[in-house]
């Protein structure tokens, strides 16, 4: 397998740092020079990468959500078959486990209207053709609504998140897990 360049090596060094930083202080309190410094480059550097705090913000979470998106139909196939959708349920749980510092940072930024503002749009608009995928899942599976089973669907797994962020040693998410896929398996017989 081939090995990252040096430069995007040091590219994945800064999103990571920067959302560290983003999740535990907040968008507009972390720096530019904060991020720099715990990447371990010089602010110059920075601006090499990422045009503006903005820009490296924007990077992060379009790059995770598409992403997440990509479970929905991972063959590329443009159909989203019974066992990706399950397997969606179960990507999404490992996901949710595995991400908690993106969680922290996604649920702030969604919970504050001037800096979700500023993606709001670009993030409807990138996950649209996902949207459309698991849409023309539900109606083959014969749901009336496809598009609100779909909205529903993802509030189901933003809840997890949620809760699961909010209590990560008591929240039964393994059960939780479970109780999603009894719910489709229902729905689907």
């Amino acid at each position: 397998m081939k090995q990252p360049s040096n430069k995007t090596r040091k590219r994945e060094v800064i999103l990571e740092k920067s959302l560290e930083l983003f999740a535990t202080k907040g968008y507009h309190s972390a720096t530019t020079a904060e991020i720099a410094k715990a990447a371990n480059i010089a602010k110059g550097t920075l601006f090499n990468y990422f045009e503006s705090k903005e820009h490296l913000l924007r990077s992060l979470v379009f790059e995770t959500l598409l992403e997440l998106a990509e479970m929905i139909d991972p063959n590329h196939d443009g159909i989203v078959t019974k066992e990706e959708f399950f397997s969606v349920i179960h990507k999404s749980r490992k996901w949710i486990v595995e991400h908690p510092q993106f969680l922290s940072l996604y649920f702030s930024m969604v919970s504050q209207p001037a800096v979700f503002n500023l993606f709001k749009a670009e993030i409807s608009e990138k996950l649209a053709p996902y949207m459309e995928k698991l849409a023309a899942f539900f109606q083959k599976e014969g749901f009336k609504d496809s598009y609100a089973e779909v909205r529903f669907f993802l509030a189901m797994l933003d809840g997890i998140a949620i809760h699961y962020a909010m209590d990560t040693k008591n929240f039964p998410i393994d059960e939780i897990e479970g109780k999603i896929i009894d719910y489709y398996q229902g729905k689907m017989s």
